[in-house]
């Protein structure tokens, strides 16, 4: 049989390319799917950047409308210089209710200034319209928005949109006139947009990027609140304890259990604290936390204060983020702001009159209006902060140690510090600092620089710095090298080296050199030769003298020699030379003669005493020589001696200086800390700070040479600066720089520089600045000037709150005479209205109180048995004390606005109907509805009476927005009557809804 073979190599291309085909088409649609993920990825990031941009701006938006600012267009900053009536982003003229535009046209056409103004028909605005410029400073409150703009980009493209500005458009309804008002209220619309480089709103798909907020605008009256406080509120105190001018303190039980089942002291209604509120230490889930028996369950209104710790530090939670630390409703140690709280940037100055801490305003004070707007301005806007230089103050003072030198860093021209977003980097160094100790203590603190500080010492190729970000109240500490490798060792060699040379010195004091042994030798040869010349001189002149005639040559010329009778023992005789001619030295005394003359040769003795002569003078020389070189030889030997016992005394102090830098190791540390004010208020432009140098004569190279000199190097980050780099490139890059060059002796001792070493100009922004702080703390309002609107009727608080003079009958309810004292010991049956009271006092049988009250001093004592219900308000004016007692039996307090106050008001028979006043059912049961369109006179003025608007029209001062007074007479002013202003300080703002297009 045949069997067919196919061919396989085919189908395994098919299979191959199949295979191919299905991987290409699962590429395409996964691909696909990654470009689509990546797309929504980038668009989910680019709402929540832009959701983050329009929402934020429009919270600042409704902020500023909260605090009537005057916004500038271009910054949509505050504006103070010119908030008057002409000015366009003046949110006072938009928010103007009816009643107060016709008291104002009434004023203008009477002739009453009232500020700069184009006439009674202009003085209200139906729209504002501005817009946010990019870029903005750190300093600016909407910076963090503008800077996620930044990372908006096109989910198709990836190119970056290019957002250039943020439009805010206000406007009131247009059918304003058909929307449901019972008295002072305003309705607004706020929008916020996006827009391009051209100002166009950006879009998303076919929706403009904008979010729009409705919002209703009605009085904050004092009449809102259930208790108003003068200043600062002590929840970290027992109820008893000492208190500050105007403070109060609400009682700090040991712990939460202390209170039982009770819920202490709970306000239902908003509460206004002029000052700071002060919490218990919360000692964290595991911790036993001490706690104020108090709950506020509305808002909490500050005047311009903070939430602080007991040692008047600004609280913190316990922990960032924990579950147990999100909210207020979940505090440790007291029942907690259970809808937050409000500050309002200023104080109520008329609280402040009323407390007797400040006399009020004098009318003068608005004179700041112009300097501290160009505060504002001058702090948040590039080209002014770009010109302002870093200085610093040496404080000195005679308890200080000698080692610290404390400064105060003030940055000049208004600007002020920044603190940073990035987290802080790791400290930086230069050089070798080889076994350093280096510190850097920002107290936990992970962001938040305001300036770099670089220590450095040390010239050359010694030179070595550190430098680091520190925050308000960070420090760095340095402990330089000293423990050099191998350094006391080699010190140890060249000390034993030193004394090897110092024995050789010695050696070679007792050694003659070679010069003055071979001049000694030379003396001694020629002492020698002397001796043997004067013997041999002595010996011939001791011979006879002969008497043979010697014939002496002429004088002029030579003569023969005459013959001799007889021969001479020494030979012939030859002719003396003439006087010119040349004499033939004799033969040296050394040379023996074949015979000795038994005479005396003179010509000998002449020769010998020529030589005597000249080995005395030789012999004389050498000692002279030997004088000499015995002088130069013994100071050299005296100088290498003593040089060596110098070595051996510099090597020796070399090793206990040594020694000692390694005992007394130097140290250098840098401390800032917050500046603060007078009123406690961290200054925001300056900064202290603390150099402290010990051993600074310690700090030493690797030479072990004193380094003489320390260099502080300070530089601040303000709002060009953003996460420690520029914002703008044009920035100069030694901005807001300066050194603290310290000198430091052979002692340690310091010269310290009295002033940065800069070209800083000064300036008065650091007073100004205090100026300016206590100025927003005193005025009314943060628009308008001097005119009448902008009058403070601040100084005659106590006459227009004492509406009824003081210990005269009281017009509202005429029964009863306005004591200095005011007592409850029963329960209140109706609702009483009363001017300055001097002392209020609960006692413990009263369970119901009722009213509108100002006190100087309020008491509620203890011994209770039943909880006590107060329905009102109170603004005291210096004091009040709740007894322990009290709050464990339990106290609610709100206002007659509660929702559940009508009803127990009408319980109580406070509320009535005026046709049937035993009829305390009749109140919830009217004939007509509330929607009737004709209701009976009758039938209204039940209605009125049944509800806590009746209230309300018994105290016009309880309808002001301050407790700084609506109506006086102007400071200064000649009249007897007081005058109103009308003017609305404060509102609550409440956004009705809010909305978002291409979000």
């Amino acid at each position: 049989m045949f069997t067919k073979t196919l061919n396989k190599k085919g189908n395994v291309i098919l299979q191959v390319l199949a295979a191919m085909v299905v991987m290409s088409i699962s590429f395409y649609f996964l691909s696909s799917y990654v470009i689509g993920q990546r797309k929504q990825v980038v668009k989910t990031k680019n709402v929540v950047n832009l959701k983050f941009a329009v929402n934020s701006a429009l919270d600042y938006v409704v902020f500023g409308i909260r605090q009537k600012y005057c916004f500038d267009n271009g910054t949509i900053l505050q504006n103070t210089t010119n908030c008057d009536w002409k000015h366009p982003g003046n949110v006072e003229r938009l928010v103007m209710s009816d009643e107060q535009l016709q008291s104002l046209q009434a004023m203008l056409l009477a002739g009453t200034g009232i500020g700069p103004n184009d006439g009674p028909n202009t003085l209200r605005l139906d729209r504002i319209d501005l817009s946010l410029i990019f870029p903005v400073s750190s300093n600016h409150p909407l910076f963090p928005v503008v800077n996620a703009l930044k990372d908006v980009v096109n989910e198709m493209t990836g190119a970056l949109v290019p957002v250039s500005s943020i439009r805010v458009l206000l406007t009131r309804p247009t059918n304003e006139g058909y929307l449901p008002k019972a008295g002072r209220e305003v309705y607004i619309q706020a929008q916020v947009s996006l827009l391009d480089s051209s100002g166009n709103v950006i879009q998303i798909g076919q929706a403009p990027l904008q979010a729009r907020s409705q919002l209703a605008i009605y009085p904050r009256e004092m009449g809102s609140f259930a208790l108003v406080l003068p200043g600062n509120l002590r929840l970290d105190k027992e109820w008893d304890a000492p208190t500050g001018a105007a403070e109060v303190n609400l009682h700090k039980f040991g712990s939460r259990s202390d209170l039982g089942s009770s819920p202490g002291l709970v306000f239902t209604s908003p509460v206004f604290v002029n000052g700071n509120i002060n919490l218990p230490v919360d000692a964290g889930a595991n911790g036993k936390s001490a706690y104020a028996g108090v709950t506020f369950t509305d808002r909490v209104y500050m005047g311009n204060g903070w939430i602080q710790n007991p040692d008047n530090t600004q609280y913190t939670p316990n922990t960032q983020g924990g579950l147990s630390d999100r909210y207020w409703a979940d505090s440790r140690v007291f029942g907690g702001f259970l809808k937050g709280i409000e500050n309002d940037g200023m104080r109520d100055l008329g609280l402040d009159v009323l407390s007797g801490q400040s006399n009020g305003s004098n009318g003068k004070e608005f004179d700041l209006n112009a300097k501290c707007a160009e505060l504002n301005q001058k702090s948040t806007k590039f080209d002014f902060m770009e010109k302002s230089n870093l200085k610093a103050e040496l404080k000195v003072s005679k308890d200080d140690p000698p080692e610290l030198s404390n400064y105060r860093m003030i940055l000049t021209n208004y600007n002020k510090f920044y603190a940073q977003k990035n987290p802080l980097p790791p400290y930086v160094t230069k050089g070798d600092w080889g076994s350093a100790v280096i510190d850097v203590d920002n107290k936990g603190k992970l962001t938040g620089a305001i300036a770099t500080v670089e220590i450095s010492y040390g010239e050359g190729s010694e030179a070595k710095s550190v430098a680091v970000d520190l925050v308000r109240d960070g420090l760095i500490t340095i402990k330089p090298p000293v423990d050099i490798p191998g350094r006391k060792e080699a010190l140890i060699s060249a000390h034993a080296s030193a004394i090897e040379d110092l024995k050789k010195a010695v050696e070679a004091a007792g050694q003659p050199s070679a010069q003055l042994t071979s001049l000694k030798n030379q003396k001694a040869t020629v002492e020698e030769e002397l001796k043997a010349a004067q013997d041999s001189l002595k010996l011939e002149k001791e011979k006879p003298t002969d008497t043979t005639v010697i014939v002496t040559p002429s004088p002029t010329g030579t003569a023969a020699p005459s013959p001799s009778p007889s021969p001479s023992p020494t030979g012939t005789v030859e002719p003396s030379p003439s006087p010119t001619g040349t004499v033939t030295p004799s033969p040296s005394p050394a040379t023996t003669p074949a015979t000795d003359s038994p005479y005396q040769d003179p010509a000998k003795i002449k020769e010998l005493e020529d030589k005597i002569a000249e080995l005395t003078a030789k012999l004389n020389d050498l000692i002279s020589k030997i004088a000499n070189q015995e002088k130069i030889e013994g100071e050299k030997n005296s100088g290498d001696k003593a040089k060596a016992e110098a070595a051996v005394a510099k090597a020796q102090a070399d090793i206990d200086r040594y020694e000692e830098v390694l005992a007394n190791r130097p140290e250098i540390k840098v401390d800032l800390d917050n500046a603060t004010s007078w009123t406690g208020k961290v200054y925001k432009d300056r900064v202290d700070l603390q150099v402290t140098i010990k051993n600074g004569q310690n700090i030493i190279n690797s030479q072990g040479n004193s380094a003489g000199k320390v260099s502080i190097r300070f530089k601040a980050y303000d709002g060009t600066y953003f996460n420690s780099v520029p914002i703008r490139p044009s920035t100069p890059a030694n901005h807001l720089q300066g050194f603290l060059n310290f000198l430091i002796g052979s002692a340690g001792e310091i010269t310290r520089p009295t002033d940065l070493s800069t070209d800083a100009t000064d300036d008065e922004s650091a007073d100004w600045a205090a100026k300016c702080e206590e100025y927003y703390n005193m005025i009314n309002s943060q628009s308008f000037g001097a005119a009448n609107w902008g009058s403070s009727f601040s100084p005659s608080t106590r006459n227009s709150w004492n509406f009824a003079g003081e210990k005269s009958f009281d017009p509202l309810v005429k029964v009863e005479n306005v004591a200095e004292d005011r007592t409850w010991n029963t329960d209140d049956t109706k609702f009483l209205v009363r001017s300055i009271i001097k002392n209020c006092t609960i006692k413990p049988g009263t369970s119901f109180v009722t009213g509108f009250f100002t006190c100087d001093n309020l008491v509620i004592e203890g011994g209770r048995s039943k909880p006590l219900s107060i329905i009102g308000t109170f603004i005291i004016g210096k004091s009040l004390k709740i007894d322990e007692q009290a709050i464990r039996t339990g106290i609610t307090w709100s206002s007659v606005y509660y929702p559940q106050a009508t009803q127990e008001l009408r319980a109580r028979g406070v509320l009535y109907p005026l046709s049937d006043k035993d009829n305390k059912t009749k109140c919830d049961n009217l004939p007509s509805p509330i929607w009737h369109p004709i209701p009976s006179i009758q039938e209204t003025a039940d209605r009125m009476s049944c509800n806590v608007i009746s209230l309300r029209a018994k105290a016009n001062p309880f309808q002001w927005t301050a407790v700084d007074p609506d109506c006086g007479i102007p400071v200064g002013a000649t009249q007897t009557v007081p005058t109103c202003k009308r003017r609305i300080y404060h509102y609550f703002v409440i956004e009705q809804a809010r909305e978002g297009q291409g979000l």
